[in-house]
């Protein structure tokens, strides 16, 4: 009786798999699924009328390049509002120029939007942020009283450190970051990052300080009072470490040899005082040993005196 109802259960069971037809690209039950998997326009956007941009560098945006943002109205104010991504742009006072400073990479969606006449008015755009290109030195720059600085006007700053070099700013790029104090990292774009250019970095350089390491009044006085810098110190890398080590060795050495030569000339100058300072003493030394011999003059005679 017990082998018989084992019998029916093993046929019952066949028969039920019989009927399932196994799918192996059939999804679980408990998983979700996407009712529209065709991408949306807003989920890839078309990076071909994209405007470019490098992090770092003060990036600038003629509104006339914009599509469908040939002119701004002037009689009513313009709002410009970042959708998306980190980049933040201010619009020029004549509404015509779109001006800010990444300093991430990445993808921005910007919305220009005004009302005129009742009527609103949105143009959206893309700006794709890249990478700096590769640098072989930057100067390390330490700003005075850092709680000033929380809201740094980077455009502003860039500008005014770019003048105060007697520069273009659109040959700067600026990387910050906090370390107790709001430190600056600035690099000349224009130099060539695959060969040190030694000298120009070393001119660039002498504009902001001096010999000792101080930095230099005129350019303080061109920076102005809003930002004034603690320190300021240069970093190379790669090219740019054989050039600034056999400079610094040669400028160690230079420092030694005129060490050296003026020592030599203190010393001999010293030697020749001494030598003239004891012949002089001897020779003093050897009149007062000398007896001295009176000279004896014999009376004159009677009969001398009555001859003359």
């Amino acid at each position: 009786m017990n082998l018989l109802y084992c019998l029916s259960a093993v046929v019952l069971f066949c028969g039920l798999s019989s009927c399932y037809e196994y799918n192996p690209y059939e999804r679980p039950w408990n998983e979700q699924t996407i009712s529209n998997d065709e991408p949306t326009e807003e989920a890839i956007p078309d990076l071909s009328e994209a405007i470019n941009c490098t992090s770092g560098q003060i990036c600038e945006i003629d509104v006339s390049s914009i599509k469908n943002a040939n002119t701004l109205p002037t009689i009513v104010p313009v709002r410009v509002v970042t959708l998306s991504g980190d980049l933040e742009l201010t619009l020029s006072t004549d509404q015509t120029l779109l001006t800010g400073l990444p300093m991430r990479t990445g993808l921005s969606k910007v919305m220009i939007l005004y009302t005129v006449n009742g009527r609103r008015t949105e143009i959206i755009f893309i700006v794709l942020v890249s990478r700096s290109s590769q640098r072989n030195h930057q100067f390390e720059i330490v700003l005075k009283q850092p709680d000033r600085f929380k809201d740094l006007q980077g455009v502003d700053f860039l500008k005014t450190f770019a003048k105060a070099l007697d520069g273009p700013y659109t040959s700067l790029a600026m990387k910050q970051y906090l370390n107790k104090t709001l430190v600056l990292l600035i690099h000349n774009t224009s130099l060539s990052s695959t060969e040190c250019q030694g000298d120009a970095i070393l001119n660039m350089k002498d504009k902001m300080v001096s010999s000792n390491g101080k930095i230099k009044e005129e350019f303080t006085r061109h920076l102005g009072s809003k930002y004034q810098i603690k320190t300021i110190h240069l970093e190379t890398y790669d090219s740019c470490l054989l050039f600034f080590y056999n400079y610094n060795s040669f400028s160690g050495r230079d420092a030694i040899y005129v060490g050296i030569i003026l020592i030599s000339v203190i010393v001999i100058i010293a030697m020749v005082y001494g030598i003239v300072v004891f012949y002089i003493r001897k020779t003093r030394q050897v009149r007062r040993m000398m007896p001295f011999t009176p000279i004896s003059v014999p009376p004159e005679s009677v009969d001398d005196v009555s001859k003359v």
